[in-house]
This record gives structure tokens, C-alpha cells and sequence, in this order.
């Protein structure tokens, strides 16, 4: 890009700051090219105004603005934060899955929902720690449904990073910036007691019976299944609603045959196992298909589906209603039970029944530190004979285990 043939101004005399305008216009307004000493290229804008003084004055103050820029190590093209996160975006469809072996889809969609909408317009060069402070304090009142807690604003940092350590590669800035986002806290996530999860499954009978005769009944059995295979494996909710028939096989065991599954998610691809007893929830949902279809269904189908065979998108609305139905729509200490609440009670029991929290780790997808922080108040039954050891009295009968259907 040039300056042009038209009528040139050089405005402090040392070809530092350039005015000039463009021929064949009608009406042309006063465009400028900066060139800053110790930096590379000129900076070309448009002042916006066909007045001389006041192209000036906006040409002299970019280019102190542009001075102090490169001064403190920045570049005088920078770009703003809307055109860095294009250029992400782009870089990272042709990058492959995360570190973690998941997809950048939800970090993107993450990004662009509420980092775009305030960071967009703000030069890249320009944000740090204060403008983060800023942006929490504005993400606290920006929601659709419920104020986000710490915890949730902490996830949204850990998406936006990758965009600052993109704009570090790429050279606009020199250091990612300072984006504290509020302590997140370690609150006991909802589950269920033993007695309100045998309160649930026999309700959920009850709830899917009533349902035989109306609209909801074919929704209502695949929920129950569905709610009880998320006990009983510790999936997330995402993974499930993936699972196809060919994801599926068995392997024997000294205790018998288990069934597998091949599950992709969030932190990338892995195999799964059912709790002993598990199966028969997959078994009813095969059956129902086989009746629907009239022969197999096929080995790309969804386990989980409508009659038509698309994916089920979300099960909310019936896991409410069945919470309601049988009486257990929250905690005793008031905490808001959501199906997430199925995967956090398989932590739990899992846990209490001595399993290695390695194994518990690599069997949900997740790490031993988010067990520990989220599941550390879990009383094993080695360290409750160890807490009561020496009083024999009310021993009770030996607990159950799975499955609860």
C-alpha cells in the first residue's frame, strides 16, 4: 500500500507522519502513513475528516500512541483481538484435536459467546491484567439463565488463553497477559444418598409405567435406561448420546463377562466399562430397537435415539420430571441435583467401595486431582472400619452394590 499521487502533506518534516489524499474521489478524506523509529513497515488509517487541522491532530496523536507501542515492545500493526481470534480459529481447524485429544469446538464457541463480544474491538497490544479485571466483572452480570459461579469463569480463562499464546507466536505481543479469573471453589458437587438413589430407581419404575399409555412412554423407558447406564459408567452426557452399537463388546473377567464401551469426548478418546449388571439396560434399549426397525439395528446406529434413529440432544426436561416424581429434586442442604448428578454419584460410590482413584481417573476421562478436589469428603469403608475400630456395635448388613435398576 502507497500513499498515493494526490496532494501529499508531511506534517512534522521528517517523513515520520505522512497526510495525503487520494485521487478520483469526489469527496476524499485526509488518509495517513505513519512510520515509527525502531519499528518495521508504516501504519496506513484513514482520519475520518476532510479537515486539515483535524487531520493533524488525529495523525499526531496515533503516532505518539504508536511511538509508546513499540517502545514498550509492541508492533505498529497491531490487531484487534476480533482479528487475532479469526486467525486462531482458522490455524486451529487444521492443528487436529486438543492436547487432551478432544475437539476445540467448545473452547471456540466458549471464546467467540463472551470473549469476542468484549474483547473484540480492543487492540491486542492493549490488554492486560487490568482489562481482565474488567471483563470478569462484566462477565458477572452478562448471563442468559444464571449468574456464572468461579468456577465457571476459570473454564472460560482456560479457553481464551490459547488465543493470547496463538498472538505470541504470531508476534502481536511479546508475553500472554494477566488474566486471573476468581478462585473457583471446591464445593461437593450434588449427588445422592444410597436410600435416594434406591428411591429414585424404584420411582423411576413407577414413573415409566404410568407413561405406557401416553405420549411419553417410548420417552420415559429410553430415559430410564438412559439415567441408569450414566450411574453405572460414570459417562458424560455427550458421550453417551455418541455411543453407537459397533462401539460396544465384551470381555471376559475372573468375576464374569463385562461389557466395554468406546467412547469419545471432551479429553479424547477411550474404553469404558460397565458395572456388573449394567448390560441389561442396553439390552432393553436393543430390544426396543429391534421391535421398532423389525430386524438388528444397524452397527452405526445410536445406542440412544428417537424412533427415527437421530440422537436424543438432551434429556433435562425428563430427568426433572422424574426428580419430581419421586420427591428428590435436591439435596438436604439445598444443592441442585442435574443429570451430571448421575456421573458424580458413580465417583462417589466407586470411591467408597475401594476403587484405585487411578483407575477411577481413567475410567471417567478425568484426572486423580479433579477426584480428589471434587470427591475428597468421600468416606471409604477402609478408613470408616479404621475410624471405628474397637466399637462393634451396630454393625449393619453388608451394603450393596451395583447395579441399582
Amino acid at each position: 500500500m502507497s500513499a498515493g499521487d494526490g496532494e501529499k502533506i508531511d506534517v512534522r518534516g521528517d517523513g515520520r507522519i505522512i497526510l495525503y489524499k487520494r485521487d478520483g474521489l469526489k469527496n476524499p478524506k485526509w488518509q495517513t502513513r505513519i512510520r515509527v523509529p525502531n519499528a518495521n513497515g508504516y501504519r496506513f488509517a484513514t482520519t475520518k475528516t476532510d479537515n486539515l487541522k483535524e487531520a493533524e491532530r488525529f495523525a499526531l496523536d496515533l503516532y505518539e500512541d504508536l511511538y509508546l507501542t513499540v517502545k514498550g515492545g509492541g508492533s505498529i500493526n497491531t490487531k484487534t483481538f476480533k482479528q487475532v481470534f479469526e486467525e486462531w480459529e482458522k490455524a486451529i481447524t487444521v492443528m487436529g484435536p486438543t492436547r487432551q485429544g478432544g475437539s476445540w469446538t467448545a473452547t471456540i464457541e466458549r471464546v467467540r459467546l463472551y470473549g469476542l463480544e468484549y474483547f473484540g474491538s480492543m487492540r491486542i497490544t492493549e490488554i492486560g491484567a487490568a482489562e481482565f479485571g474488567s471483563f470478569w466483572v462484566w462477565r458477572k452480570g452478562q448471563f442468559k439463565r444464571k449468574e456464572p459461579s468461579n468456577a465457571t469463569l476459570r473454564r472460560e480463562r482456560t479457553c481464551l488463553l490459547p488465543v493470547f499464546k496463538f498472538a505470541v507466536e504470531r508476534g502481536y505481543i511479546k508475553v500472554v497477559p494477566g488474566t486471573s479469573a476468581p478462585k473457583a471453589t471446591t464445593d461437593r458437587r450434588p449427588t445422592f444418598t444410597l436410600d435416594e438413589w434406591r428411591k429414585l430407581t424404584r420411582s423411576a419404575r413407577k414413573w415409566v409405567e404410568e407413561g405406557k399409555h401416553k405420549a411419553t412412554g417410548r420417552d420415559r423407558f429410553v430415559s430410564q435406561q438412559y439415567f441408569l447406564i450414566l450411574a453405572n459408567t460414570g459417562l458424560r452426557v455427550g458421550e453417551l448420546r455418541g455411543l453407537r452399537w459397533s462401539d460396544l463388546r465384551t470381555v471376559k473377567t475372573d468375576s464374569g463377562t463385562r461389557l466395554i464401551g468406546y467412547v469419545k469426548g471432551k479429553t479424547g478418546a477411550r474404553e469404558v466399562a460397565f458395572q456388573e449388571g449394567a448390560e441389561v439396560y442396553i439390552q432393553r434399549l436393543y430390544d426396543l430397537r429391534v421391535d421398532e426397525l423389525g430386524e438388528a439395528p444397524p452397527p452405526n446406529g445410536l445406542v440412544v435415539c428417537h424412533r427415527d434413529g437421530t440422537p436424543i440432544q438432551t434429556m433435562k426436561r425428563s430427568f426433572q420430571s422424574l426428580l419430581d416424581f419421586a420427591g428428590v429434586l435436591s439435596e438436604r442442604d439445598g444443592g441442585t441435583r442435574t443429570i451430571y448428578s448421575l456421573r458424580h454419584f458413580y465417583a462417589t460410590q466407586r470411591l467408597s467401595h475401594e476403587t484405585s482413584p487411578f483407575l477411577l481417573a481413567k475410567q471417567m476421562g478425568t484426572s486423580v486431582e479433579m477426584l480428589e478436589k471434587f470427591y475428597g469428603q468421600t468416606v471409604t469403608s477402609a478408613l470408616a472400619a479404621q475410624i471405628t475400630k474397637g466399637n462393634q456395635s451396630g454393625a449393619g448388613e453388608k451394603e450393596k452394590s451395583y447395579p441399582f435398576g
